[in-house]
């Protein structure tokens, strides 16, 4: 049974009249209905639930973007029941604009964007329960983002086009909204039950019949103020504030958490489908997310119409459609939609497609279609209805339901449903990016890590030309890679490899800080063997001190081998494959020679990428020995593996001896001398990271451009921490060198 707005306070006397906002005639009546099965959520066993989440202990988990003090996202409060909101007329809606500005002080002043074009929604297959997601309805309209300036509106397409004319209402009530804003949205018609209507919009726009209806549901741009980069909850916080009290411009509401329920009452009303957004995501501009995922009840497709055909005994103007959509940049036809038309529509339809009329078939091999066909050139699209697929992609029992006028041709693709388990994890990957510390609207910007104020500059200079990376993206990787490559830099003395200018920049080595750091950092003073000079090396106590690091223009990090707890006994001994004129190929092989030698010491190892030409290999020691054990045991190591490779390895220092070798570096075991940390980042062009393996991908077909800025995000996310077994207690070196005596 289906109630109008209107009516829905008759409905059920027992919800409070507080806090009652015409949603919209007949969707209401599912936030209600939700609401009354809310209380107690089913458990309902889906492929998602049914899984039980493991988590290794190896793993560190990126922190929620938004985070709090104690590392959880700064998402509203869970919430059981929806509250649909009618508020009084405000008389004064500037004093809210003022208010609700006041709420995000830090977001960052643009002009108003004049060319956007709206973040899509993946398709996943199946909905899901989860507190940190939103979940509305798919609405069956237009999407159209709002321009509103000084009372001139423009109402623009997916594509940009304008939809002031098609649409005047909805435009004039906009100018009548007396801020500047930007707003993302969807345009539909009601029908007689309250329920979108596509069918219906085109209708509207021929003869101003049904409905017509602006359901806003995001807040990008306020007054002067972006808060794209803001967690959704705000921006929907805010723009829930802003709306006008009443008429067709409306707020599209939604239900926290429990999208299983949600999506089956979708079913049961015949909706198109549902949508999940997730919480703490910022908007991302003309991107397919995965922060927004569509879960379809209805099966749809957008097409293009590549011609009809017409049977001799028919009197209709054609018999079907036939459909088509573009796969690798080739028309593949999808099927022919018979049904769907009226005599007035088919008219319409014809007086569109006559101009388009030609005698070349628009697929590169004719489909059967059993009918006399007339083609057209492939540039209308129109939205079909069909109940399955076929293995070749073909519709079947295809309805027509309208021409797309707001979508392209080109646009359109074979859009395939993905795992949602897989879409969620690829969610918080999105989200981890997004949190960033260096806006990349911003020359400069001022910013507080762990209680500590720092100054971020020149952060649009270019620091990887080819790449067009910026010093800000670097800064922007070390704030978001800091939980994983902190347990190797903290506590631990630098010297500092700075490229003020990027990597094709003059560089410069800086040890002795005394003197030239923020009085909050700490220093480690160590007396020169050489000169009996004191230096006061940076000590990398947390993340404030690593951004600072970076900001000073290091674009990689070097660590010491120890501590300041124990700065004599260094944590790890390092075997160096430093690569002459010689393949990578070779490099592989000797790492895996590194492999067997330690293996048959019963020596664990952790090999990681140089990010440069080489491979790190790491053995914990666990601060047990020191500087000179360590040392001894990489050159018993490296002297074992020349001599099961002499022909392209060398342990001789001076290069010139070495040219088409790869030396086996061991002398890097030594008190001030460091190597690039896990997870550094690499001056070398395209934007390389030192990045640690698994044992099993060190063979033939490893490259070091798979590990840059823009992929090690995705890896650790889905590896973790291969590196955390360098940080245990260490190996017995005495049981080691007795292994080795029972070899020999």
């Amino acid at each position: 049974m289906w109630i109008r707005v209107e009516n829905l306070l008759m409905v059920d006397t027992q919800l409070s009249t507080k806090n009652i906002h015409p949603a919209g005639v007949g969707l209401a009546l599912l936030f209600h209905s939700l609401k009354r099965t809310m209380s107690h959520p089913k458990q309902t066993i889906t492929k998602r639930n049914a899984k039980k989440e493991k988590e290794s202990p190896s793993v560190r988990k990126l922190p929620a973007a938004n985070a709090g003090p104690n590392g959880k996202a700064k998402t509203p409060s869970k919430k059981k029941d929806l509250t649909i909101d009618v508020r009084p007329e405000v008389a004064d809606r500037s004093s809210i604009l003022t208010l609700v500005k006041r709420k995000f002080p830090d977001a960052p002043r643009i002009q108003m964007p004049i060319d956007l074009k709206p973040m899509l929604a993946t398709l996943v297959d199946e909905s899901f329960n989860d507190e940190g997601w939103q979940f509305e309805l798919k609405l069956d309209g237009y999407r159209s983002l709002a321009y509103i300036k000084k009372g001139k509106v423009e109402l623009r397409s997916r594509n940009n086009n304008n939809f002031n004319i098609q649409f005047k209402p909805v435009a004039d009530a906009l100018a009548k909204w007396n801020i500047d804003a930007v707003l993302d949205g969807e345009i539909v018609v009601l029908d007689e039950k309250g329920i979108p209507d596509f069918n219906g919009i085109q209708q509207w726009v021929k003869r101003k019949q049904g409905e017509l209806i602006f359901y806003v549901f995001d807040l990008l741009w306020l007054d002067g103020i972006s808060l794209m980069e803001l967690p959704l909850y705000q921006r929907r916080e805010a723009l829930k504030q802003l709306l006008p009290d009443k008429g067709i411009i409306r707020f599209s509401d939604h239900i926290d958490e429990s999208g299983i329920d949600f999506y089956e009452l979708a079913r049961q009303n015949r909706l198109e489908g549902i949508i999940a957004k997730k919480k703490d995501a910022p908007y991302f501009p003309d991107t397919r997310t995965k922060t927004w995922l569509k879960i379809k009840v209805e099966e749809r497709h957008e097409a293009v119409i590549c011609g009809y055909s017409r049977n001799n005994d028919s009197d209709r103007l054609f018999s079907s459609l036939i459909l088509g959509i573009y796969k690798k940049g080739k028309l593949q036809f999808i099927g022919s939609a018979g049904t769907g038309f009226t005599g007035t529509l088919q008219a319409e339809l014809m007086k569109k497609m006559r101009p388009l009329l030609t005698k070349t078939c628009p697929f590169e091999t004719e489909p059967n279609i059993g009918a006399p066909t007339v083609w057209i050139k492939p540039f209308l699209v129109c939205e079909v209805k069909y109940t399955e697929l076929t293995k070749e992609g073909v519709m079947r029992h295809p309805s027509f339901q309208g021409l797309r006028e707001d979508k392209a041709a080109f646009e359109l693709n074979t859009e395939e449903e993905i795992n949602t388990d897989d879409a969620l994890e690829e969610a918080e990957i999105e989200v981890a990016k997004a949190d960033i510390i260096a806006p990349p609207s911003k020359e400069e910007t001022v910013v507080t890590i762990d209680g500590h104020e720092l100054k971020l500059s020149n952060l649009k200079k270019v620091y990887w030309p080819k790449e067009k990376i910026t010093k800000g993206d670097l800064l922007n990787y070390y704030h978001i890679m800091a939980p994983f490559i902190l347990p190797y830099m903290k506590d631990r003395p630098q010297s500092l490899n700075r490229f003020p200018n990027g990597i094709n920049g003059e560089s410069f080595y800086q040890k002795n800080m005394a003197g030239k750091v923020d009085s909050w950092l700490n220093t480690f003073k160590r007396f020169s063997e050489s000169s009996g000079e004191p230096k006061d090396f940076l000590i990398c106590t947390n993340e404030a001190s690593l951004i600072y690091m970076a900001n000073l223009g290091c674009i990689e990090m070097n660590p010491w081998h120890s501590r300041v707890q124990s700065p004599l006994y260094p944590d790890w001994s390092v075997v160096d494959l430093d690569p002459g004129d010689i393949s990578f190929e070779k490099v592989i092989e000797t790492a895996q020679v590194v492999k067997q030698v330690l293996d048959a010491l019963q020596i664990p190892s952790y090999p990681k990428t140089s990010g440069s030409t080489g491979i790190h290999i790491y053995i914990p020691l666990g601060a047990k020995y020191n500087y000179e054990q360590s040392k001894q045991l990489a050159e018993l190591i490296a002297n074992m593996v020349h001599e099961e490779l002499p022909e392209f390895t060398s342990i001789v220092r001076n290069p010139t001896k070495r040219k088409d070798k790869i030396y086996i570096d061991y002398l890097q075991n030594r008190p001030i001398q460091t190597i690039c940390a896990p997870y550094s980042m690499r001056p070398k062009p395209g934007a390389t990271v030192s990045a640690p393996l698994h044992w099993d991908e060190v063979k033939s077909g490893l490259k070091m451009e798979q590990f840059t800025i823009k992929t090690i995000l995705e890896r650790v996310k889905s590896e973790g921490d291969l590196f955390t077994g360098v940080l245990g207690k260490g190996i017995d070196l005495n049981k080691s060198l007795k292994n080795l005596s029972n070899l020999i």
